[in-house]
């Protein structure tokens, strides 16, 4: 009881002390009797005090300190603790109370790990994952989401999605799943398309309405994969167009000759020379697609071992001399004094690379001109390259008619030409050359890049790393493979 309760009992009792006293003098009572009144009066109040005391120790204090630990509590201050005063009832029931605050502190510490452990989880997931309640208040979001869209974890958590993302195709994916009062059926998958610096990515989304109406949104990133299948798609287009404008040719060419000849003979041999040239396009066709079926295959395995660089230089005059000579280009090979005389390579993907740059620049070069290949010692080890041993620098540089600036980041794409007619005519390439050198060069270990001017000429370049000492014939290991230098 307070002082104030107890000023309130007291006070009454000494009034009505007071007047019965007044009373008792006025009536000629007893001295005796009324100093007996008097004493009984002050051992009731006495009496009373004590008992307010009592109460106060063993139950209004007690009370009071677990009203306010349970305020506490209620607050989020589970480390708060109630000392047990007063009462057995009060005593088991702070001993309660504590026993309370301590198990809400276990689950509460669990949960928290439990928390912690998701999101490491959900962190080290590659895909980009995105959760949101009822209310459209981001509840989780791991390092590959917050990455994609932009936003800092700690801040987007609790924010608003719609304010935190700006991607309108998440937003409308969210809208569609979460709130309503009939959830859909399943997970809704759905194709979505994500600018990001300059650069389309195609992801497959799948939306799932959480028990509280909100939505987990998972992102995978499909952009290989739709470009692989567009590759396919582009591929399988252009090997048709490619292949139906000669395959029409002999057609033609035959049906014609089968009319006349035994009457024209100068048109049957102009009908024999279109089959002839075209029956040697799709073989070149068919060669160069198998080339290129080879390097890109990812279980190839290079042999890289000891070769003289006359004798890859020789097997390359051998095969392109007469093609030089019949188109008058003076073809130079390694002339230069520092050429080594043997260099580390895989002599078959060595001489694919040779062949198919030198047979293009002589096919792109008018008579007349010059072609120069060069190998020497590079400065600095090819990008990628394994070991130490530095590198050599294989260049084929033309005079040919070159290539516009526009053109010069696709030339190395399969069947992409630079002349946009199609028309079959002599001394056009099949468009897998390039091709098939960046794959054979990123199966050795290097790379390759182009420099051109339109109406001057052409160098490519390769870097091709070196061992630091010299191996036997032995399998290498298929390099990953990257865009083009």
């Amino acid at each position: 009881m307070s002082h104030k309760a107890l000023l309130r009992w007291m006070v009454p009792l000494l009034a009505t002390a007071v007047v019965v006293g007044v009373a008792a003098i006025m009536a000629g009572a007893a001295a005796s009797l009324l100093i007996l009144w008097c004493w009984a009066l002050a051992a009731a109040l006495v009496i009373v005090a004590v008992g307010a005391m009592f109460q106060r120790r063993n139950w209004v204090s007690p009370l009071a300190r677990l009203g306010q630990a349970a305020r506490r509590m209620a607050g989020g201050d589970w480390n708060v603790r109630v000392q047990p005063h007063g009462s057995t009832a009060m005593r088991k029931m702070a001993s309660d109370l504590n026993a309370l605050a301590a198990q809400a502190q276990r689950q509460l510490s669990d949960l928290q790990q439990q928390r912690g452990g998701l999101q490491i989880l959900v962190d080290t997931l590659p895909d980009p994952i995105l959760a949101a309640d009822a209310q459209g208040k981001i509840i989780l979001l791991n390092a590959p989401a917050a990455r994609l869209l932009s936003l800092a974890p700690e801040q987007a958590l609790n924010q608003k999605l719609i304010g935190a993302v700006s991607d309108e195709q998440i937003v409308e994916l969210y809208e569609s799943v979460a709130g309503g009062a009939r959830p859909p059926m399943g997970a809704l998958n759905r194709e979505i398309n994500l600018v990001r610096n300059g650069q389309r990515q195609t992801y497959q989304a799948v939306a799932t309405r959480t028990i509280g109406g909100g939505a987990l949104l998972v992102l995978r990133d499909v952009s290989t994969l739709a470009g692989a299948v567009q590759m396919k798609t582009d591929f399988v287009a252009n090997a048709s167009h490619e292949l139906r404008t000669p395959i029409t040719a002999i057609k033609i060419a035959f049906e014609t000759l089968r009319e006349v000849y035994r009457e024209d003979v100068g048109q049957s041999e102009r009908c024999i020379s279109v089959i002839d040239g075209h029956l040697k396009r799709l073989e070149e066709m068919l060669r160069d697609l198998l080339d290129l079926s080879r390097v890109e295959s990812p279980d190839l395995q290079p042999h890289v071992a000891l070769a003289k660089t006359a004798d890859l230089l020789g097997v390359l005059r051998s095969a392109m001399g007469t093609l030089a000579r019949q188109k008058n280009i003076d073809l130079r090979l390694g002339e230069e004094p520092d050429t080594p005389a043997e260099i580390h390579t895989d002599t078959r993907l060595f001489n694919l690379v040779l062949k198919n740059l030198v047979e293009n620049s002589i096919k792109f070069t008018p008579p007349g001109g010059k072609v120069a290949v060069t190998i020497h010692p590079s400065a600095a080890p090819a990008h990628g390259a394994a070991g130490d041993g530095g590198a050599i620098t294989l260049a084929v540089t033309d005079t040919g008619i070159g290539i516009a600036p526009e053109f010069i980041d696709r030339v190395f794409e399969r069947f992409y030409q630079v002349d946009s007619a199609r028309s079959g005519t002599a001394g056009r390439g099949t468009g897998l050359g390039l091709a098939i050198v960046k794959h054979a060069v990123h199966a050795l270990g290097g790379t390759v890049g182009l420099e051109s001017q339109l109406g001057v000429g052409t160098t490519v370049t390769c870097e091709l790393p070196q061992p630091s000492t010299e191996p036997t014939t032995r399998p290498g290991v298929t390099p990953p493979r990257s865009a083009v230098a």
